[in-house]
């Protein structure tokens, strides 16, 4: 039983995690924040239009890269 642990413990610690029942966190896909854009598109299925703050966002729950913001406008403040 001793050389089945020591040939687990030498071959890595990928081995040995397994062994142990360890498992690694899954991958999360991350993605940056908002593209900002003059002319807003919606690029998939999954894509819709929101107004946040008076400013039109497109938003993705399939595609994180699909957000998209309108440039804030700052003479539609005057």
């Amino acid at each position: 039983m001793s050389g089945i642990i020591t040939r687990i413990v030498s071959e890595g610690s990928h081995i040995s995690r397994h062994f142990l029942g360890v498992r690694s966190a899954p991958l999360k896909e991350y993605s940056a924040g908002f593209k900002v854009k003059a002319r807003l598109k919606l690029r998939c299925r999954s894509c819709y239009f929101v107004r946040v703050d008076g400013r039109l966002h497109v938003e993705c729950n399939e595609h994180g890269r699909h957000r998209q913001r309108e440039i804030f406008d700052v003479k539609a403040l005057w």
